[in-house]
């Protein structure tokens, strides 16, 4: 089953695999099936748990069909053309019984597909969302509105959509061995297993629940997080940013700066000024603010940010193997955990960003 990504350049993996028992077995207790790529996040444990607790499947969405979704992390994944991720779901669709046939004619045009109308609004605003963020956001929620989605349902695909657009940067900028995913279905075995997979794959996945996120985030991007509030969503989020700030790979600061740059790439305003706060509670004067985001440069920088602030600008639009060849640059400026973080950073931050686009009305 020809992929309409398998053509798309892709650099050699940037990453060495680690094994790590105790994160294997995590991800394989929440999804159902082994999942070797995780072994290449696994020094940094906060980004390894964020790709699998962040997956919409397992028991995050109450309200938006889960077909739905699905369709959405296939064709975000199609727009940030992420080789992995996008043979990924096209397996998942294959080991629940979609054919070949119906998952190449959706490929190579969903308007022909014979999906609904409401369907198609939904995969017109993630694809909009992950292209061109919080400018055109109000547009996409009035048409999904008009298509009869509720706010609840819109939430849910705007947190599906920013998750992709996060996992496909986590793994497209890394560089991720694709092949063998991008080769399930044509393996004789995988085909005789079909029917069991497709079993294990739905005995996984399950709707969430309402559930109380607990004491109010007082960390950047709490907007988001409560943005989400009673639904698993929140927890889940919350749980990840927590655990990228108090990683201590990279400072908190540069943190902050990547995000800053991202949110300014992006003219995500809500996210511009809760980063742009935190960095002025920092001691971060509002000059060199300016000047960092202006030209992605400034004397007050140490090494490090001076690699990364730019990197992080370079995140939000790419190509596969420019990006790659980039993360490849900046190697010999950092160690193994500091790239792997600083990739997880800036895929995280692109995926705040698009999903801010949902509560810039209440900001």
């Amino acid at each position: 089953m020809a992929s309409a990504l398998q053509d798309v350049a892709w650099e050699q993996c940037l990453l060495e695999p680690r094994s790590d028992r105790a994160v294997e077995s995590y991800a394989r207790r929440k999804q159902g099936l082994p999942q070797p790529m995780i072994s290449y996040f696994a020094p940094v444990p906060w980004l390894a748990r964020a790709l699998v607790d962040l997956h919409c499947e397992y028991g995050l969405l109450m309200h938006l069909d889960q077909a739905v979704a699905d369709l959405v992390v296939l064709v975000v994944s199609q727009e940030n053309s992420c080789r992995y991720c996008y043979a990924g779901v096209r397996a998942l669709l294959w080991f629940q019984g979609m054919s070949r046939t119906r998952i190449q004619g959706m490929e190579q045009d969903f308007a022909r597909a014979g999906l609904s109308p409401r369907t198609m609004a939904g995969i017109a605003f993630a694809r909009s969302q992950s292209r061109s963020g919080p400018p055109s956001a109000r547009a996409a929620r009035e048409a999904l509105q008009r298509a009869g989605y509720g706010a609840e349902e819109m939430r849910e695909i705007a947190f599906v959509a920013a998750q992709t657009d996060f996992s496909n940067r986590a793994h497209t900028i890394a560089a991720i061995p694709s092949r063998p995913v991008e080769q399930v279905t044509e393996q004789l075995y995988m085909r005789l297993l079909r029917p069991l997979l497709g079993r294990i794959v739905k005995k996984h996945r399950y709707r969430g629940h309402p559930t109380p996120l607990g004491p109010v985030p007082s960390y950047p991007y709490a907007h988001v997080v409560n943005a989400y509030a009673g639904s698993p969503i929140a927890p889940a989020l919350g749980r990840t940013l927590e655990e990228m700030w108090a990683s201590p790979l990279l400072t908190r600061r540069c943190k902050l700066l990547m995000l800053a740059v991202v949110a300014r790439g992006l003219a995500c305003d809500v996210c511009a000024r809760d980063v742009g706060k935190a960095l002025r509670d920092e001691g971060f004067k509002e000059a060199t603010l300016i000047q960092v985001l202006t030209h992605l440069d400034a004397p007050e920088l140490d090494p490090v940010e001076r690699l990364l602030v730019p990197f992080a600008r370079e995140t939000i639009w790419y190509e596969p193997a420019v990006i790659q060849r980039r993360a490849r640059a900046i190697r010999d400026g950092l160690d193994s955990a500091q790239l792997l973080e600083a990739i997880g950073v800036a895929a995280l931050a692109n995926g705040l960003c698009r999903m801010g686009a949902m509560v810039m009305d209440s900001a």
